[in-house]
């Protein structure tokens, strides 16, 4: 089976990392599944939200190391890691930029370049059994994958560097209680919980959302002016836009809203 899968139906998109018996570990075929998959999703007029989530115990055991190993006795290794990090670097890339929203579930063991991949999407859900292991140093590498970009925008350098350094393991509730994640769900309610958020996401303003986006992910650590003139060139885009006047007559109607 592939190890990834994509599911489309309607304005919703679900990519499945789908190798449980291997540990949903990352290598260059899950690499370039995954960046294809993506990029479906990217020229799909019709998708507004995707969700990110994987079957069985692990989120994502990190780096394939069987496949590196191969690498290296073939000699192959450093043009393997070149593609494999081009093609990651360009996913992670996609996912993050990208207007449509991109929700992750990590329902368990989540490593490596596991983590990057699943603080790339938006909204971060974790459950009970999610668990985030750096990995990084005992293999003798560095992170990949915007892992350490995303611990170290949420947790600050001290958390960073102590979490990297030290090969840190960051459970799920760890994880919400420091901002790591965005929402803790209990195991036993991360299916309705997922679909709640899901349905919300799909049914709200595309534009707003996508542009709201963009603003908060291009605005971090921007000079207080040139934020305050994103926000100003956002609102007159939507303004000029059909959701905010159908948002406006809505809420004076006191019903709920129905964007087009």
């Amino acid at each position: 089976m592939a190890p990834v899968i994509l599911n489309k139906q309607g304005r919703r998109a679900e990519i499945v990392f789908n190798a449980p018996d291997s540990g949903n570990v990352y290598g260059l075929e899950t690499a370039r599944l995954l960046w294809q998959a993506v990029q479906e999703i990217r020229w799909d007029k019709e998708v507004r939200v995707v969700l990110l989530r994987s079957r069985g115990r692990l989120f994502s055991g990190g780096g394939d190391i069987r496949s590196f190993q191969q690498a290296i006795a073939e000699n192959d290794f450093p043009r393997m890691i070149e593609e494999f990090s081009a093609t990651l670097n360009a996913t992670i890339l996609a996912i993050r930029g990208m207007d449509k929203i991109f929700v992750s579930l990590v329902d368990g063991g989540c490593a490596g370049v596991g983590i990057g991949l699943a603080l790339a999407a938006d909204i971060t859900l974790v459950t009970e059994n999610a668990k985030f292991v750096a990995g990084y140093i005992g293999i003798g590498t560095v992170p990949d994958g915007g892992s350490s970009y995303a611990v170290l925008q949420a947790l600050g350098l001290p958390r960073a560097l102590d979490f990297f350094l030290t090969n840190g393991i960051i459970d799920g509730h760890q994880a919400a209680e420091i901002g790591l994640v965005s929402r803790f769900v209990a195991a036993e309610k991360a299916e309705d919980e997922v679909e709640k958020l899901l349905g919300r996401l799909e049914r709200g303003p595309a534009a707003a959302l996508g542009k709201t986006k963009k603003l908060l992910r291009q605005g971090v650590n921007r000079p207080l002016p040139e934020y305050l003139e994103m926000e100003r060139q956002g609102i007159i885009s939507c303004a000029a836009g059909e959701e905010m006047p159908a948002g406006v007559a809505a809420f004076l109607a006191k019903r709920p809203p129905e964007f087009p």
